[in-house]
């Protein structure tokens, strides 16, 4: 079971109704469930998904048509498999990842300290394309890869990176 944890303003975005969400279970899929919350990037409007178990981010952005609570956990899926996928991880690990991915539910934010980690990666997002001239000219997969690169405290000063391969078990990076 796929839970994404949508921020307010996501919720108004989707047109998700108050009745329409539910209490988020803890997820066995190893790296949990997905906060998403939503922004200003340059002229254009960014999804950003963060694993609740990793606090492995990415961005993906709203192209012609509108995103419906149909199309998110869609974009979630596509983006962590392409993620992945870029990192240069194996099948196995990719489809280990998403698993248990197979029905979408909605849900309220219900940690601060994620809601937190959550803003802290929508300001680095934001600073690092700005810092590199804006979206026409900065490589945003190598700042959404380097991003993942930063240590965190709320995961022991481990990486992003890091926390997925142990989720993922695989071998140690170095």
């Amino acid at each position: 079971m796929l839970f994404l944890k949508c921020t307010q303003q996501v919720q108004k975005v989707v047109g998700l109704r108050k009745e329409n969400l539910t209490s988020a279970e803890p997820s066995i899929a190893p790296l949990g469930n997905w906060y998403v919350n939503c922004f200003d990037l340059g002229r254009r409007k960014a999804y950003i998904f963060m694993s609740e178990a990793t606090l492995l981010s990415f961005i993906l952005f709203q192209g012609r048509k509108p995103v419906t609570l149909e199309s998110l956990p869609i974009m979630l899926l596509a983006g962590l498999e392409q993620l992945l996928r870029m990192k240069g991880l194996p099948q196995s690990a990719i489809d280990k990842a998403i698993k248990y991915h197979d029905a979408g539910l909605y849900a309220r934010t219900d940690s601060r300290a994620d809601l937190g980690s959550l803003n802290d990666l929508v300001n680095h997002y934001q600073w690092r394309v700005e810092d590199e001239g804006g979206l026409s000219r900065c490589d945003l997969t190598g700042i959404i890869m380097s991003v993942n690169d930063m240590p965190q405290r709320r995961i022991d000063w481990k990486t992003s990176w890091d926390a997925v391969q142990s989720k993922l078990c695989l071998p140690d990076r170095g």
